[in-house]
């Protein structure tokens, strides 16, 4: 009797485990099922240090005649592929290898800022291997805005010089950085403009001019690009320091840029020869987030300092209500 009782016992949890084993196979088999039937999504790709390219919606990303002439003709926007393969296929210049010295008048000047480096070299903790723009670099030496940062605290960076002359003797310096000779666009596109051939002191004057009036030699077609173009072809939007000197055109450089997809931590504006004044370029950077450092005023220079509001964001408007 207790035999066939542990038989009964020994069969029921048999077929209690097979149901078990049943039901685990069935879940299984339904949940491949559902999976079968769900789309498969592409893995999303983790966001790199820079913000290199957001496109904007319904633009081409294939133009049959991509030329600089294209570009200017259709005001391509700053991020298009087409103006970006243009910049670096025509426009932006490597810089000298490391092992070649720089060519410099007045090698024993560590310093040919008129304090723009100290402010910034100070407001950046004596940052080292940094990242620089210096628009208006002249001859890539006197007044410059960044070859102390190239040379002793081993930056490298964009060195941006329209003007003819001034541009072929920056070439000669072998400065550790990209090179362009080009003029930053007042717009948020590229165009090509006529430049005042003037050492130092040269600046946009307007539209292109013909061959006739190019040849009385004081004038030369230019063309400029969009700041953020040339940022995106060189694959940075992480600036620590920006020098803004384009005698007298500034803010509306200032105005292309699209802050929120760059990062520049320290901006120094000429702001002597701006129409709109001192006060309108304020006003617009702090707008932009950024706080006034103050104004570097010398001889040679009226520039204001600007550094990035890292506090922006946690502000408010208090108010005291027990007062």
């Amino acid at each position: 009797m207790a035999t066939l009782r542990s038989i009964r016992i020994l069969m029921i949890r048999r077929r209690m485990l097979l149901m078990c084993l049943a039901a685990i196979i069935g879940l299984f088999l339904i949940k491949r099922f559902m999976m079968d039937k769900e789309p498969h999504h592409k893995t999303t790709k983790k966001k790199g240090l820079y913000n290199l390219m957001e496109e904007t919606p319904n633009m081409s990303k294939h133009v049959k005649d991509c030329t600089i002439e294209y570009a200017n003709e259709h005001k391509l926007q700053q991020d298009h592929p087409c103006l970006l393969d243009i910049i670096r296929r025509q426009y932006l210049n490597k810089p000298s290898p490391a092992d070649v010295p720089l060519y410099l008048d007045y090698p024993n000047i560590k310093d040919q800022s008129a304090g723009q480096v100290t402010a910034v070299l100070r407001l950046l903790r004596n940052l080292t291997k940094g990242f620089f723009i210096e628009s208006g670099a002249a001859d890539g030496e006197s007044f410059s805005n960044s070859l102390f940062l190239e040379r002793d605290m081993n930056w490298t960076g964009l060195l941006i010089e329209p003007e003819p002359k001034s541009y072929g003797d920056l070439a000669k310096r072998n400065r550790k950085s990209w090179t362009l000779q080009n003029c930053l666009s007042l717009e948020k596109y590229p165009t090509e403009v006529s430049f005042e051939k003037t050492e130092i002191t040269g600046k946009i004057i307007g539209n292109k001019v013909s061959q006739s009036e190019l040849s009385a030699g004081k004038l030369a077609n230019v063309q400029c690009l969009p700041l953020y173009s040339i940022l995106l072809a060189h694959g940075q939007t992480w600036v620590d320091f920006f020098s803004l000197d384009v005698e007298g055109h500034e803010l509306q450089v200032l105005k292309t840029i699209p802050w929120h997809k760059v990062n520049i931590t320290v901006v120094a504006v000429e702001w002597e020869h701006v129409e709109e004044g001192y006060y309108a370029i304020v006003d617009y950077m702090k707008e932009q987030g950024y706080v006034n450092f103050g104004r570097i005023a010398t001889p040679y220079a009226r520039d204001v300092v600007f550094i990035k509001d890292f506090l922006d964001d946690l502000r408010y408007d208090y108010i005291d209500y027990d007062e």
